[in-house]
């Protein structure tokens, strides 16, 4: 079975049994797996899906449906995270200038410096290069993202975020965090320079 895209994310609005509740109906669906924690900043729920490029509408639609228990009475229990998620490594960024740029602005030139950088590599490591723009589910308010992994992306992930502040490079576990900061940093180095 294929590695899952995994969303990790804060509620700390809600108390654990609230979070569950809300969750029911995503864990009473078998296209997701889903784990409920306490944790010191608020409740933590992991929900794992189906890894690509559609991993994070799914998750999102699934969020979307009202809470409380399903036919089944499925409400997930404090269990173990998805594993997708544990092996993963992203390095995250300032975007330069991000203050005097438009959205689309932002996204121009974060697609311009990537293809700056996927130019100067060999031919054979290109193909290990991704570049996706808010790849992660927009999540209700008050929550929190605290990282989303979509294996289906691609071995190396190069993000930006939907404020249009963050740049990100990040990996489900096929790279490491000295190889994800020296991208960032080439990255951002472009970005300035386009």
């Amino acid at each position: 079975m294929a590695e899952p895209a995994v969303l990790h994310a804060v509620a700390p609005l809600l108390t654990a049994r609230l979070l569950r509740e809300r969750l029911a109906p995503v864990a009473g669906d078998r296209r997701f797996t889903v784990a409920v924690r306490d944790g010191w900043d608020g409740p933590q729920a992991w929900i794992g899906c189906p890894a690509g490029p559609g991993a994070a509408g799914e998750v999102e639609r699934a969020l979307r449906a009202p809470g409380g228990r399903t036919a089944a009475g499925a409400v997930p229990v404090a269990g173990d995270p998805p594993t997708a998620g544990a092996r993963a490594v992203t390095v995250t960024g300032p975007f330069p200038g991000a203050a005097g740029l438009t959205a689309g602005d932002a996204a121009r030139l974060a697609l311009a410096g990537w293809q700056e950088l996927l130019r100067s590599r060999p031919e054979q490591d290109r193909g290990r290069y991704a570049f996706a723009l808010h790849p992660e589910p927009v999540l209700p308010d008050g929550w929190l993202l605290q990282s989303w992994v979509n294996p289906g992306l691609g071995p190396v992930q190069f993000t930006l975020s939907r404020s249009g502040r963050r740049l990100s490079v990040g990996s489900p576990g096929r790279a490491g965090r000295e190889e994800l900061a020296a991208l960032l940093a080439e990255w951002t180095l472009r970005i300035t320079r386009a």
